[in-house]
């Protein structure tokens, strides 16, 4: 018979590499019977989260322990579509639902869970206990549950990333039987806009660049990659490399996960001890050229500083000097030195 103390230590166990959660049947794999899962569930020690899975009181309910919870409570589930979505810190919301891809003979209904029955394979890897569709796969799926706007971010947000790339996400759509991939012409048309030159980054960044080139705000390089003593280079949207400014253009910046705000706040560290100044065009910044003014002046303001002047002196690079590369894409730079 266990002790109530290594009853606790197995349903720890169990719960440690899958987001505080606990299924009956893992716990009774360990030896804990439904009487003692019951009495930890009366003392509030256990909280229901779907049929059969549980998670500790300790553990604080987010999004991506509820939809790993659901893909426990569905055996041979895939996590897909907005979910899988969410997994990948994609910029959508998580759905009341979860959101699972099972065979035309998985598993029946499960209160509170989405399921999606498909007749293909879904491309997936392991994620804690679980499984998640692909970036490629969850991106092909999309098209079905969000708007051409948002399915467009995500794109982006996934090229962007390294999550994937606009061929391999190419290839798989064209693997598929057309009738399985809904909204197949719109996703193709966005991933041969960016194999034909838009590259990682969304329409919104071509207007930016165009604004910017109105603005006479001149001489920056796009996706320009930063060097970092002993990292990674930390690849900004517009860089003014002899002042050392760039301007960030975040438009999903209010809308993303605090693991993706945390990784933007280290991007933007690296750059301030780098000697580096950083101005950011979130999303009221970037609704139209004449919102996109206070960011001008913010950025005239940075160049035109005495820090600027003199770096640009010590550069020998006029300040305003001829962008290398056109609003319309890279182009050779006129008057380069």
């Amino acid at each position: 018979m266990l002790t109530s103390f290594e009853i606790d230590a197995r349903l720890r166990r169990i719960a440690r590499p899958q987001l505080g959660l606990v299924t009956i049947e893992e716990a009774a794999k360990a030896g804990v019977d439904q009487w003692a899962l019951q009495r930890r569930r009366d003392a509030g020690e256990l909280l229901a989260v779907f049929a059969e899975v549980m998670r500790h009181a300790t553990v604080a309910p987010t999004d991506p322990q509820r939809i790993l919870a659901a893909a426990l409570a569905v055996p041979g589930s895939t996590i897909a579509a907005t979910s899988a979505a969410v997994v990948h810190e994609l910029p959508v919301r998580a759905g009341e639902s979860p959101m699972l891809s099972v065979p035309m003979s998985g598993s029946g209904r499960t209160d509170g869970i989405a399921v999606i029955r498909h007749r293909i394979e879904l491309p997936s890897r392991r994620w804690h206990t679980g499984r998640v569709a692909t970036p490629d796969a969850t991106l092909v799926l999309l098209p079905r549950f969000v708007d051409a706007s948002t399915l467009e971010r995500c794109l982006d947000d996934a090229l962007v990333r390294g999550l994937t790339t606009a061929c391999r996400v190419m290839r798989l759509v064209e693997a598929l039987p057309p009738r399985a991939v809904v909204g197949r012409r719109l996703l193709l048309e966005l991933l041969a806009e960016r194999l034909d030159g838009i590259g990682h980054r969304s329409r919104l960044e071509q207007r930016v660049a165009r604004w910017l080139h109105a603005a006479g705000l001149r001489g920056w390089r796009r996706n320009y990659p930063v060097p970092v003593p002993g990292a990674d280079p930390v690849e900004v949207d517009f860089a003014w490399t002899a002042a050392r400014v760039a301007l960030e253009v975040s438009p999903f910046y209010t809308h993303g996960s605090r693991a993706k705000q945390l990784r933007d706040m280290e991007r933007r560290r690296q750059l301030v001890v780098n000697g580096w100044r950083v101005v950011e065009a979130t999303d009221p910044d970037v609704k139209s050229q004449l919102a996109f003014r206070a960011t001008v002046r913010s950025l005239q303001e940075v160049l035109t500083s005495p820090t600027s002047r003199a770096l640009n002196s010590a550069e020998r690079t006029p300040l305003h000097a001829t962008s290398a590369e056109s609003p319309h894409g890279p182009t050779a730079a006129s008057g380069a030195r």
